[in-house]
């Protein structure tokens, strides 16, 4: 009987892990959507105040075009009370239409020798990339926001009281 108890105990406090990563995933999922689809408007509202885009980060020129694919949480650790730090990887789609001197790039050959080169479709044009990336989970105004490029503004504003316990976290991850 005590099996069974510990048994259910622990199966419940790992779906409720699993539901919150899950939530995770989704918000920021939904955020570099928002972000291929040229909407910034709703990806500064699930952003934080500090964090907020002026300018879609992605490459779209007359040679290359980028868009976000999947996001993968792979972990989370609390700061505090309701802050977390979130790893995952984002992989991003690139067309590009000189793909030849694409692949002959230094650019390119650091990326397949770190690993990051997902897949290539020469004849389409198409590399997937997946970069290993930081993001944080801050509450404002009683909403959760995130903090997906991280910057030193956004340390001293969110992690004042610990900024130095959260760059030794990410540090350790990083």
């Amino acid at each position: 009987m005590k099996k069974l108890i510990l048994f259910a105990l622990l199966a419940g406090i790992m779906s409720s892990c699993a539901e919150d990563t899950g939530k995770t995933q989704a918000a920021l999922q939904n955020i570099y959507s928002a972000i291929s689809d040229g909407n910034l408007n709703e990806a500064n509202a699930k952003l934080a105040s500090t964090n907020q885009l002026n300018e879609s980060p992605l490459v779209s020129d007359g040679y290359t075009k980028e868009l976000y694919g999947q996001v993968h949480v792979m972990e989370t650790y609390p700061i505090g009370t309701e802050d977390e730090l979130i790893i995952y990887k984002l992989e991003k789609h690139e067309r590009n239409r000189m793909m030849q001197r694409k692949l002959d790039s230094d650019e390119f050959k650091k990326k397949k020798a770190a690993g990051q080169i997902k897949s290539i479709d020469e004849e389409n044009g198409i590399i997937v990339y997946s970069e290993r990336k930081y993001a944080f989970k801050v509450m404002e105004e009683g909403n959760a926001k995130y903090v997906i490029r991280p910057t030193s503004k956004d340390m001293n504003t969110h992690f004042s009281k610990n900024k130095d316990k959260v760059q030794a976290l990410v540090r350790k991850h990083f």
